[in-house]
């Protein structure tokens, strides 16, 4: 059976890597961007040194992840041997307070809590502190005593009937999940509280104790993405570097169109964002217009460079994700900024060590140009009642006309989710070809 697949990403990879263990598949994958691996992009950096010039891969895109709720992942790279280190995710905030001032601090310990002594004997700051744990405690509970289904509520309609402070809201809350999923913090606000609380708590993010260690890819996320691609290409899966301009079905067949041609499969699977998947298909549906077209993308900026001054000024506060911002209102409207410290996410070179290598998402202060050593555009999925629909109502086109569709839309946005999704279908195909006959699985 000869399968297409759209996009080299996690997700086209995945999928990829497990059909093509098949000895009855045919795989190739098509890649028009300038890279493979999706936000997997690492990027080669040299700085001066006092030995000279050192270069080093630098992660842009994807750069974390753990053995407790990355559990796919974990096992692919334990196929593939993939090395991986220990990484960090602590976080900090920097943020403008109405009187001037500008409020920072860091989660990394009471020192850095208290970076600023004056916070010791701040209300306002004190009173964040207490809804922190307040806001822990009560969805800890909710979690660990199964009751999440019973909430049927938003992040904002939450927030207000449990009577979280503004410090609270302006200073932690919408900072860190403004960071966590990479779109403007109103966005979040409409994302269930019940979807949320289950992330964060499975990712350690609400309790103090039984947090997961963070890894990442030792040499960066491109040492991963050669040797899956490596394994693909030995079980006779191949690459086709060319944008799908269009793709075409009818009751046999799916014809994949390039510039170059077109070449007929049995199957396609689409591992690509959603709205991509549409702008290709010839013919879609009215339930595929509908579900995917009911996803929406954030454009985000990465930036990397070695401008220091984009850290917290307070250097006890510098942390792995440090977020920033330029006002102190109307934080909902305001695209969100992090700026990654890599020098506490990935090991880089010793002689590297006095010299903060940083990567801005969406930067509210611009780099000083000579520092820049990057600048990449990143899109990512929107998570609103639209788009949560469109993932519930997947299963409705999932393999009609031969055509399946995989991506981290389908689940969180994070690199597990892409993985699973891909592997999801894989195991769908899989399923058809030992029961031809059979309707298609929902993956």
């Amino acid at each position: 059976m000869k399968i297409a697949i759209v996009g080299a990403g996690i997700s086209g990879l995945g999928c990829a890597y497990a059909l093509s263990k098949l000895d009855n598949c045919e795989v190739t994958i098509y890649e028009g961007g300038n890279h493979i691996g999706g936000h997997s992009n690492t990027v080669d950096l040299t700085l001066d040194t006092p030995s000279g010039k050192v270069s080093h891969g630098v992660d842009t895109g994807f750069l974390v992840f753990n053995q407790r709720t990355y559990p796919r992942l974990i096992r692919l790279f334990h196929e593939i041997d993939v090395e991986i280190a220990k990484s960090d995710m602590s976080f900090s905030v920097s943020i403008p307070k109405q009187n001037g001032d500008v409020l920072e601090w860091s989660g990394t310990s009471i020192d850095s809590l208290f970076a600023q002594r004056k916070n010791i004997l701040s209300p306002s700051f004190l009173r964040m502190v207490k809804d922190i744990i307040r806001f822990n405690r009560i969805c800890t509970k909710l979690a660990a005593d199964k009751r999440l289904d019973e909430i049927d509520l938003t992040v904002g309609e939450f927030i207000k009937k449990h009577r979280f402070s503004q410090e609270f809201q302006d200073w932690y809350f919408l900072p860190m999940v403004g960071a966590i999923w990479s779109c403007p913090v109103s966005q979040m606000l409409a994302f269930p509280i019940a979807t949320m609380i289950r992330f964060c708590f499975n990712h350690g993010l609400i309790q103090i104790a039984d947090r997961p260690q963070w890894l990442t890819v030792q040499g960066g996320s491109r040492e991963y993405v050669k040797k899956l691609c490596a394994h693909i290409e030995q079980n006779g899966g191949s690459f086709i570097r060319e944008h799908v301009t269009s793709v075409s079905r009818n009751a046999n067949q799916v014809n994949i169109n390039t510039a170059h041609g077109t070449i007929s499969y049995d199957h396609v699977v689409m591992a690509c964002h959603s709205d991509q998947a549409l702008d290709v298909l010839k013919d879609p549906s009215a339930e595929e217009n509908n579900i995917l077209g009911s996803v929406k993308y954030q454009d985000n900026r990465a930036v990397l460079h070695t401008d220091s001054s984009l850290l917290p000024s307070e250097k006890k506060c510098w942390a792995a994700w440090n977020y920033a911002s330029t006002q102190s209102e109307n934080l909902q409207d305001q695209e969100v900024c992090v700026n990654y410290l890599i020098n506490q996410l990935q090991p880089l070179p010793e002689s590297w060590a006095n010299q903060p290598v940083i990567v801005s998402l969406n930067p509210v202060v611009e780099p000083k140009a000579e520092t820049i050593h990057a600048d990449i555009q990143y899109a990512h999925p929107v998570f609103d009642q639209a788009a949560i629909l469109a993932q519930q109502n997947l299963s409705l086109i999932q393999g009609l006309r031969n055509t399946w569709y995989c991506g981290a839309w389908t689940g969180y946005g994070f690199h597990e989710d892409g993985l699973r999704s891909g592997e999801l279908v894989a195991e769908a195909i899989q399923e058809i070809l030992r029961s031809p006959r059979k309707t298609p699985i929902s993956a």
